[in-house]
């Protein structure tokens, strides 16, 4: 999803684009499972060191850019395996000995 890599590199406006990120996902009704982790993850990031310090839960940046790229990592693998899952079904014969269409 470009938004995580617009989080990413956009550090002037992380905190409005996870929030838009997290809104995307909330309001999805059929969320990716991955995504959705990420996005409830999020609510624990606080930019501000001094904050971060009232709740070992919360996390800054080099943490936020860890689960990111690897949020990205996951993505793409699950599409390599989805795309590779649909080429073999339209690949494997029909009943009739056709290959799938």
């Amino acid at each position: 999803m470009k938004i995580l890599e617009e989080i990413l590199y956009d550090k002037q406006n992380r905190s409005v684009l996870i929030k838009e990120f997290q809104e995307l996902i909330w309001n999805d009704n059929n969320p990716n499972e991955i995504l959705s982790e990420l996005a409830y993850d999020l609510d624990f990031y606080e930019p501000n060191e001094e904050w971060r310090k009232q709740d070992i839960s919360y996390y800054g940046d080099e943490r936020l850019e860890e689960e990111i790229k690897s949020v990205i990592k996951k993505i793409k693998q699950q599409n390599e395996e989805n795309a590779y899952e649909k080429d073999n079904l339209d690949s494997t014969p029909d009943r009739s000995g056709k290959p799938g269409t």
